[in-house]
Formats: structure tokens, C-alpha cells, sequence
């Protein structure tokens, strides 16, 4: 199949795209693939999840055309093997070794192909992750001949904003409060956002989207709510929390797991407080504790009509509400509604 005559990219034959948030980073990559190879079939295209295929698979399909095709595509996402390595622990000096011997042929052979690729093959790797391994060859020579991209995460309104030109697009209108709170439900999750963003157009069929119908649709993250009702407790707001509870419970939510992540909160919160004590500011506690500063903030200002000892109180009666659960003394909801109603900070 012919080149397009305009590109668009430099009449690059590699493109190397990377984000934090693999949808984005493969959405990224597939709308160029539609740009630069819009018609694609079994001969002239291969698609590969470098999570399963070996490297030298992708190696082999850069290496030939075949028999009556004049041009190819070969798409390769998960290429983690070019994100910036994590160094685990625990693994043994000699077992690194080994497995990067058993790598350095294929990888080698990538390098000296994308340091002078095939101009009839166009090569798409697609790395899900927030950074690059400089050092690796492959990166290396892709810099030289090819193309990367970065696709950074959307800031707060930039989500908003989108939220409310995809509604649009389909008939519906919504405030922007309602957008702001399918933004946080779906918590940076882009494949997810993009579903329930075509779930709500479809239910509000042309109608005004409701707050309500984005409470009852789109599934909140179990983290943030327990940090909000945590927070709710602190302030003494068991009424929130209990309105927080209620919401989750329309998606079936696990109060064993709830519990869990709430004691891990008043986990958080103990050592901010301990911490503050010591005389650290806000913004040391946050470094301290590689938490963001503004959960520390809340935290602290949250803190601050807390009884002394208030804390382990209240993790000796989410140990009780656990254990009445577990042991089938009472039923999870009970217990929990119970936990909540006689809260006293």
C-alpha cells in the first residue's frame, strides 16, 4: 500500500509513544496508526502484546515484508522493556544477570534495526509508563530515526472539559459540577472514563444530565470515599459518612474492604499527627511520608478537634466491627450503619 504523501510526522517510520495511563498512551498511538496506515488487513498488518510475545518475535516482524505486500504495520504495545526499570527487591545479582543475557541479541537487534529501519515497515511501540530507560539502545536510536511522543496526564479541568464536549457532541447538557464529579468517580482511570462518559449519553438520551444519574451509574473509587468518610468522621459529621456509606452500598461495596481501607486512613493519620508533633510542617510530613501535600493538609486541619488518643479508639472499634462481621455475630451492614451511628472522636 502506497505512503500518503503528507504525513504529518516528519515521514518518520517509528513512532514510540508513552504515558502513565495506558489508554492514553494507546489511544495515542492507534489514532496516528489510523492517520500514517489507514487501510490494514491480515497481510499487511501485525499487532503484538509485548506483556506475552517475546522480543524476538517483534525483532522477526521488523526483519521482512511479506510475499505481495509492499508496505507493513507492525504495532507493539506494553513494550515495558523501554520504560525506566524498577529496580525489585530481592532478586539475586546472578538471576539479573542471566535474564539480561537472554535478552541482549533481541534487544540488540531492535537497536541496529530502529538505527536504520526498513522506510516500507512503520513500527508503533507503545510504552505504558510515566518514563523512558535512556539507557536503552533501542531508545537510543529511536531518537535519532524515529519519533516519541509523550502523552501526559489531563489536568483536573482539561477532564472537566472533555467531559462536557463529549455530552455536547451527543445532545446532552450538563453542569459542570456534574462533569467535575464524573471526573473524580473515575479517578484518572481513561479507558473507564470514556465508557461511562458514552453509558451516561446513552441514558440521558438528549435529557440534562443529573447529579443523581451520575451517582447511580458511575462507580466511585472505594480509596477516595474512604478518605472522605474518614475525614467526616473526624469533623464529627457522622451524618456524612453515613450518606457516604449509603452511596457505596448502591454498588454493592464490601464493608470488610471498606473497613480495611478506612483503617488504613486513621493509619495515615496517626503518623501525620505524630509527625506534626514533632514539629515537622505540612510539607515535611507530605516528603516524610511520600503522601500528596494536600491529604496532608486536609489531614492536619481535619486533626485539629481530635481528642488525644482519639485515633487508636478508633481503630480498636473498627477491629470489633470486623470481628462481629467475620465471626457472623452480625450482618455486615448492621455492623457497619452501627460502627457509624455511635462514633464518638
Amino acid at each position: 500500500m502506497p505512503k500518503p504523501a503528507c504525513l504529518g510526522y516528519n515521514d518518520k517510520v517509528i513512532y514510540l509513544v508513552y504515558s502513565e495511563e495506558p489508554e492514553l498512551a494507546r489511544r495515542s498511538a492507534l489514532k496516528i496508526l489510523k492517520k500514517e496506515f489507514p487501510e490494514r488487513d491480515e497481510f499487511n498488518y501485525v499487532s503484538l502484546n509485548m506483556a506475552v510475545s517475546p522480543l524476538k518475535e517483534l525483532a522477526d516482524e521488523c526483519s521482512y515484508l511479506p510475499l505481495g505486500v509492499d508496505r507493513k504495520a507492525v504495532f507493539a504495545e506494553d513494550c515495558q522493556f523501554l520504560a525506566k526499570p524498577v529496580r525489585a527487591k530481592g532478586v539475586a545479582k546472578s538471576t539479573s544477570k542471566k535474564k539480561a543475557q537472554k535478552i541482549d541479541v533481541s534487544l540488540e537487534r531492535m537497536a541496529a534495526y530502529c538505527q536504520n529501519p526498513n522506510e516500507n515497515i512503520d513500527l508503533f511501540l507503545v510504552v505504558y509508563s510515566q518514563s523512558l530507560d535512556e539507557g536503552n539502545p533501542v531508545i537510543q536510536a529511536v531518537k535519532n530515526t524515529g519519533r516519541i511522543l509523550n502523552v501526559p496526564i489531563p489536568s483536573a479541568q482539561e477532564w472537566i472539559d472533555f467531559a462536557l464536549r463529549f455530552l455536547k457532541k451527543y445532545g446532552v447538557e450538563a453542569e459542570p459540577a456534574v462533569a467535575e464529579e464524573i471526573v473524580r468517580r473515575v479517578n484518572g482511570d481513561y479507558g473507564r472514563f470514556l465508557s461511562d462518559l458514552a453509558k451516561l449519553s446513552i441514558y440521558a438520551n438528549g435529557e440534562p444530565l443529573t447529579m443523581n444519574a451520575v451517582k447511580r451509574l458511575v462507580t466511585p473509587k472505594l480509596e477516595d470515599d474512604a478518605f472522605a468518610m474518614s475525614n467526616a468522621l473526624l469533623r464529627n459529621d457522622v451524618s456524612s459518612a453515613i450518606a457516604i456509606y449509603h452511596d457505596l452500598k448502591v454498588f454493592g461495596v464490601d464493608e470488610v474492604r471498606l473497613m480495611n481501607l478506612l483503617a488504613n486512613q486513621f493509619r495515615f493519620m496517626d503518623m501525620v499527627q505524630t509527625l506534626s508533633n514533632m514539629g515537622l510542617g505540612s510539607d515535611a510530613v507530605a516528603a516524610e511520608l511520600a503522601a500528596k501535600p494536600f491529604r496532608v493538609t486536609v489531614t492536619l486541619r481535619n486533626l485539629q478537634g481530635a481528642k488525644k488518643g482519639s485515633l487508636p479508639r478508633i481503630m480498636e472499634s473498627l477491629y470489633a466491627t470486623e470481628k462481629a462481621i467475620l465471626s457472623g455475630e452480625q450482618p455486615p451492614r448492621l455492623a457497619f450503619e452501627r460502627f457509624l451511628a455511635t462514633f464518638v472522636l
